[in-house]
């Protein structure tokens, strides 16, 4: 036991230097290493999960080891024994939230297709991961396919998307795939809108087979404050009509960021006409200008965001002249008919 207990400290401070400036001095035969101690961790929990005089034993040590880690490296996070689990995952996300990794790290977790799996031995899902995560890192591009949307950033977006399919596919990884997306947010600080492109792109899917990944991501972005409307914002009309179209889930999610926007405008007496507030995030033309874009769709979007429209201006009084109810005005604007 106590063999195993020094290996476990040993990999936890491998973990915490993960996160670290050292990881540059890392070389192909200390990242084998690496990921060999990893699936070593998942075997000692798969082991002794169910053995409780085993496990309080590693337990214990796991708290001491924490405790000293975080003594000496106040960002070190806590390792529990459930996190032994997907110890592999958690060494991955690491890497990939480290500025310090350089790209020849992640490169060599997959020098070559034909002898890569020969060479690391962790599991498929990993390998993907890693090469998914190699391309969203490295690709660069400067084309635009989608409404607003460059290709660098659909490829990216789809790598994304790729890399949280394989994480998500095994259960119990969610919290790893919220990092990754989190270290991605905190990364692209002072550049959001190429990441709000990037998010979209990861979205997006053309065979319909993408649902569990796209709720995810928009769950993640609904779970930070204002997220969603700079989303929205940060692409152009056509590309939110296109998710729209695409996903029911962001549908209703566009809905209601657009009603909030709505609700930060009031009319101007003076000038007649609509003007946002101190914290407004749109005008009343480009809120317009973005409906419109919904009503040109195709069926079904077209009638039901016509449906929706005259919902509205029922629920705001059902008023037929303009300076009242915006959604009134907005109708005119756009004149839709009852």
């Amino acid at each position: 036991m106590e063999a195993v207990l020094r290996q476990l400290k040993n990999i936890l401070e491998l973990l915490a230097v993960s996160q670290t400036d050292r990881v540059r001095e890392w070389d192909q035969h200390t990242l084998q290493r690496a990921f060999q101690w990893a699936e070593y961790c998942e075997q000692l929990h798969s082991r002794f999960q169910s053995n409780p005089t085993v496990r309080s034993a590693l337990e214990a040590g796991l708290k001491d080891t924490n405790q000293r880690l975080q003594d000496a490296l106040p960002a070190h996070s806590p390792v529990m024994f459930s996190d032994l689990a997907q110890c592999q995952h958690k060494l991955l996300v690491h890497l990939l939230s480290n500025p310090y990794s350089p790209n020849s790290v992640v490169q060599m977790l997959f020098p070559n297709p034909k002898t890569a799996a020969q060479e690391f031995q962790f599991d498929q899902s990993s390998f993907i991961t890693c090469k998914s995560a190699l391309n969203l890192l490295c690709c660069s591009f400067d084309r635009t396919s989608h409404p607003g949307l460059q290709v660098e950033a659909e490829v990216r977006g789809k790598l994304l998307r790729e890399l949280l399919n394989s994480l998500l596919t095994r259960s119990g990884n969610e919290e790893y795939a919220r990092t990754v997306l989190d270290s991605i947010l905190r990364d692209s600080a002072g550049n959001t809108e190429s990441l709000y492109d990037v998010i979209a792109a990861a979205l997006l899917s053309d065979d319909g087979t993408n649902a569990v990944t796209q709720h995810f991501i928009l769950a993640w972005i609904q779970d930070h404050d204002g997220c969603l409307s700079k989303l929205c914002r940060s692409l152009s009309p056509g590309l939110c009509t296109v998710l729209s179209r695409q996903s029911p889930e962001f549908k209703q999610a566009y809905w209601g960021v657009l009603k909030q926007w709505a609700s930060c405008l009031q009319y101007d007496v003076l000038e007649s006409v609509w003007v946002p507030t101190s914290d407004g995030p749109v005008t009343f033309n480009a809120l317009a200008d973005r409906l419109k874009d919904l009503l040109n769709s195709e069926a079904p979007l077209k009638e039901e965001t016509e449906t929706e429209l005259n919902a509205l201006k029922l629920e705001d009084g059902d008023f037929n002249v303009k300076g009242i109810s915006v959604w009134t005005d907005l109708i005119i604007q756009l004149k839709i008919g009852s």
